[in-house]
């Protein structure tokens, strides 16, 4: 017979990311936001297109598309609370071909990003409303897509603040107070984020810095190597995060 179990205040996941900057066998904690919430967008901005020597007969979206994209910069600078990090970047233009005419049509996409969900939802509600009313105002039309079927949107990664206290104290006893630093927050994405909307959860930096083998290179550099001496390391510091937290917390689980 299967026994159903509930866990309770026993329930939680913990996660390790890798830091290029820490040495091996230390690590990096952050209480809170951790990392950021993500979302993608594509835009495209139809006009009229038409030649360059007859601007009055277009409708340009290159005008629009330029309006915009500016436009859209203040969102950062003067809508979003200073002391909540948020990011909104436009990444590419297209459009338009040769130097005699205007286009029919200008495309742009690129990438917003919070440290709070909250903050993510309303950059994405903001960006759609500048980007159709200045298209309006151009006498374009703008359509914007987030991709969610390729792309679908993160939710901040915020740890758990008795969870950090926990790590911390087992951290410090198997690897020593001065190999439990202080991480920092980071404006990256990361799909961990989703357990810590159902349960509390907490992600952790380890280091794998080793000049000696070269092991100095971040993730995304074609460069990467890592010290696989942090391997053990991180698998110690995995279990015992677990097995002392279940035991800790072992009269709340329900049979």
């Amino acid at each position: 017979m299967i026994k159903e179990r509930a866990l309770g205040d026993a329930e939680a996941i913990f996660a390790m990311h890798i830091g290029s900057e820490l040495p091996t066998g230390s690590i990096a904690l952050v209480s809170g936001p951790l990392s950021a919430a993500v979302s993608f967008f594509k835009v495209k901005i139809e006009g009229k297109g038409g030649h360059a020597a007859q601007p009055h007969f277009t409708v340009d979206p290159i005008v629009a598309a330029s309006f915009a994209v500016l436009a859209l910069q203040q969102l950062i600078s003067r809508e979003a609370d200073p002391l909540h990090s948020a990011v909104l970047s436009v990444t590419y233009v297209r459009g338009g071909a040769a130097l005699n005419v205007i286009p029919g049509y200008i495309e742009f996409g690129g990438t917003l990003r919070s440290l709070t969900t909250e903050g993510l939802h309303k950059l994405r509600q903001r960006l759609k409303e500048v980007i159709e009313g200045q298209a309006g105002v151009h006498r374009c039309n703008a359509h914007i897509d987030f991709i969610e079927e390729e792309y679908p949107a993160y939710p901040a990664v915020v740890n758990d603040n008795n969870l950090h206290h926990h790590v911390g104290r087992i951290g410090k006893l198997l690897l020593g107070s001065d190999n439990v630093k202080v991480g920092n927050k980071v404006m990256a994405g990361e799909d961990f984020a989703f357990y810590g909307e159902l349960i509390p959860g907490f992600m952790l930096s380890i280091g794998i810095r080793n000049e000696e083998i070269g092991a100095v290179y971040s993730p995304h550099s074609p460069h990467f190597f890592v010290d696989e001496n942090v391997l053990p390391i991180g698998a110690a510091l995995h279990t015992a995060l677990a097995e002392t937290y279940l035991n800790e917390h072992q009269n709340s689980v329900v049979q």
